[in-house]
């Protein structure tokens, strides 16, 4: 099932009354089905996080100099409410899956009581478990942690600015991605696994991530009606407010003259109205170069 059905669902779902304007194209789906959308052939894939091989396997199958290095594997977005869905979480942790949508961590100083991490989207390199950041305009950027014995949290400032841009199925960097979540006031806190390769643990019986820890962001209004999910003509302001305007047209989104929106903001970042943007956060050893 492509993007652009995963995404129509999902909205379909969480806006039917709202968004019912919106085209999914000649493709005949039922909302309704709740067939699950995750690609089964990278969901559970742990064979990538065990390694017997010793130091300088990919993946890691020990940390080296304080150093732990990783890719999430499971996002669960808590707020917006619009954003809460099955069908949208089966989506981004599918993408997550299929390396449509990947996002590094670099943690360093580790046993030393404070942490750097560095983080952003990244792209595969070729070589096997190994990635590297991607380039302006989704430069990682770093925070500043408290490291108390397994837990870590902010301790700094969070990341002013982080865009993290997710691809459609088998396409990658440098094509225009689907979407690009423009994150402002980025944290992260969460607890490591003993060995500090993980944040979560892969559940055999359940075959998928527990969780481990927690993403905290925020999202202008400004910024999510610059954000175009082309494939639909709306923007992402008009999927989490819940404010669409004429069919295809995402400049009408979000527009001042009908407030209240069915979701306000609920938030600000400075003086400009935003909404929070949270969820719970997996994540398995990967090499970054």
């Amino acid at each position: 099932m492509n993007r652009k059905i995963l995404w129509c669902v999902a909205i379909v779902g969480a806006m039917a009354t709202v968004l019912s304007g919106i085209s999914c194209g000649d493709d005949d789906v039922n909302p309704s089905d709740g067939g699950d959308v995750r690609d089964e052939g990278g969901g559970g894939d742990v064979a990538d996080v065990v390694d017997e091989g010793g130091g300088g396997a990919c993946p890691p199958t020990a940390i080296s100099g304080g150093i732990s290095t990783m890719r999430l594997r499971r996002l669960n977005v808590t707020l917006p409410e619009a954003m809460q869905g099955a069908v949208i979480k089966q989506l981004i942790n599918g993408s997550m899956d299929d390396g449509s949508f990947i996002w590094l961590l670099r943690f360093e100083g580790i046993g030393t009581g404070e942490i750097v991490l560095e983080t952003g989207s990244g792209q595969a390199t070729g070589a096997a478990d190994t990635y590297s950041f991607l380039p302006d305009p989704f430069l990682p950027d770093t925070m500043t942690m408290a490291e108390d014995v397994l837990d870590f949290s902010l301790t700094g400032d969070p990341i002013a600015e982080l865009n993290v841009p997710m691809w459609e199925e088998s396409t990658s960097y440098p094509a225009p991605p689907l979407l690009t979540l423009p994150l402002r006031e980025l944290q992260i806190s969460g607890t490591f696994s003993d060995d500090h390769l993980n944040i979560g643990v892969y559940d055999e019986t359940a075959g998928d991530w527990i969780d481990g820890g927690f993403l905290e962001g925020k999202v202008t209004t400004a910024d999510a009606q610059a954000t175009v999910i082309d494939l639909l003509g709306m923007t992402l302001c008009g999927l989490v407010s819940g404010d669409v305007g004429l069919s295809g047209d995402p400049s009408d989104d979000c527009s001042e003259a009908r407030h209240p929106w069915p979701q306000e903001p609920d938030t600000t970042v400075g003086t400009d109205p935003a909404y929070n943007f949270t969820g719970t956060i997996a994540a398995s050893p990967v090499c970054i170069e």
